[in-house]
């Protein structure tokens, strides 16, 4: 009996050690390939991009495996992933690298890059510039978006001046608008020609780039925010609305809204610096409006500047395939591919890959294309201060609306927005120190 139940358990055991050794774990797969989980921020329409179906489809090594995150829950269920060790092999996020470097939630790609002798000049310089942090790169950026000067010619023709020819410098923005602003026999605004403070990207920033200003230190621990070319740039926001009244401006701005609502595409507002994203909007939602694009204004004897953030592509900390992830987000910022990608959609989805948006095959003999690619070469990153990106926006806007309100001087605006910012970067940087510390990171001197 004994022996039958030796013989027994012994049959048992070895069954149990054969289905510990031959049946695959959770991150294996009978087909024998490598899946990576490939995570991506995504709006209204849910598709599975065309990067991962052609990776797919070209190698039978790796599959990607497509998830889509809504935006109001992406950073979240990222963060949630990573903390609990069952990350996501790859992530497309928008939001400032170093928010998720400084938080160690990303892998540097430094020793895969220098591996591969990968070549990080495809890119537009703005664009690599934000993957970095400390020092290390953290991602690869995917698409962009790029701005320009967009301006209504029937609106030119109307008061007799010449659409051929845009303004190109501030002080001519402030002397055709006035020919191109109107009002009702009731005083109020039907039509305004520019408007500095309405649109995603904000003027006096814009003009400070182009004078020359610099808002972080090198090693990124003080702000300056009060600077010269600022102060310049608001007083001359604050003199062009001295013909403007701000409580009739802000009435008529109350009207605007999106799509067809929007001041540009309704034909309330003349010029605007605006996104490449609107020459799409405009075939949806105005497609008689008679509009050009150029370059944007400078003062005079300055360069143009623009702005450009991105779309990036990143490798979680605690990803069990580094490796082949690697490989897909290597394959994804190629030329072919976002050429290829970039054809493949109804709207324009402009690449991070400077080769593939100089090529003839994306910009397609359009005009207006042509100068939103060249504007990158002076675009400026949005995230200026990566750790308080969120706050550095915050207090710059407030430092405008207080100086075009006259509550305060320019110069004493932003000093009060310097002296918060640099508190809450002195606080963030502390932190970053705590955090780098415990995981055996360099520290960010102050």
């Amino acid at each position: 009996m004994l022996q039958k139940i030796k013989l027994v358990f012994g049959i048992a055991l070895i069954s149990a050690l054969l289905l510990v050794l031959f049946i695959p774990s959770p991150d294996e797969h009978s087909d024998g390939k490598i899946h990576i989980k490939y995570w991506y921020v995504t709006g209204a329409k849910e598709e599975i991009p065309y990067h991962v179906k052609k990776f797919n489809s070209i190698q039978n090594r790796i599959v990607v495996e497509p998830t889509a995150l809504p935006w109001n829950e992406h950073e979240k269920k990222v963060l949630t992933s990573i903390l609990s060790e069952n990350p996501p092999d790859v992530v497309n996020l928008v939001t400032p690298v170093a928010k998720w470097a400084s938080r160690m939630a990303l892998t540097p790609l430094d020793e895969l890059i220098k591996k591969d002798s990968f070549d990080s000049s495809i890119f537009f310089p703005a664009l690599w510039q934000e993957m970095n942090w400390q020092n290390r790169t953290f991602a690869l950026p995917l698409y962009s978006n790029s701005y320009a000067f967009f301006y209504n010619k029937k609106l030119f023709r109307e008061a007799g001046l010449d659409p051929g020819k845009p303004p190109k410098t501030w002080d001519e923005v402030k002397k055709i608008a006035k020919l191109l602003t109107k009002k009702d026999s009731d005083g109020r605004f039907t039509q305004v020609g520019f408007i500095p403070h309405y649109g995603n990207l904000q003027t006096p920033v814009l003009m400070a780039w182009q004078l020359g200003a610099e808002f972080l230190t090198e090693n990124g621990t003080k702000v300056n925010v009060d600077n010269p070319q600022l102060t310049q740039a608001l007083n001359w926001e604050v003199e062009y609305f001295n013909d403007y009244p701000l409580n009739q401006v802000s009435s008529f701005m109350a009207g605007f809204g999106y799509a067809e609502q929007h001041g540009f595409i309704s034909e309330k507002v003349v010029m605007m610096v605006l996104d490449n994203t609107f020459i799409d909007q405009i075939k949806l939602y105005n497609p008689k409006l008679d509009y050009g694009v150029s370059i944007i204004p400078s003062f005079e004897g300055y360069e143009t500047s623009s702005s450009s953030g991105s779309w990036w592509v990143a490798i979680p900390k605690g990803s069990k395939n580094v490796e082949a992830a690697w490989e897909f987000i290597k394959f994804s910022v190629q030329k072919e591919t976002q050429l290829e990608e970039s054809n493949s959609m109804e709207e324009i989805l402009f690449p991070a890959n400077e080769l593939a948006a100089n090529d003839p095959a994306f910009i397609k003999g359009n005009k207006a294309i042509r100068i939103l690619v060249d504007q990158m070469e002076f675009a400026h990153s949005p995230t200026i201060v990566p750790l308080v990106h969120d706050i550095f926006w915050r207090e710059i806007m407030g430092a405008l609306e207080r100086s075009i309100h006259k509550i305060q001087t320019p110069g004493q605006a932003l000093k009060q927005a310097e002296s918060v910012i640099q508190n809450q970067l002195d606080q963030a940087i502390d932190y970053d120190n705590y955090v780098r510390s415990k995981m055996n990171f360099g520290s960010l001197a102050h």
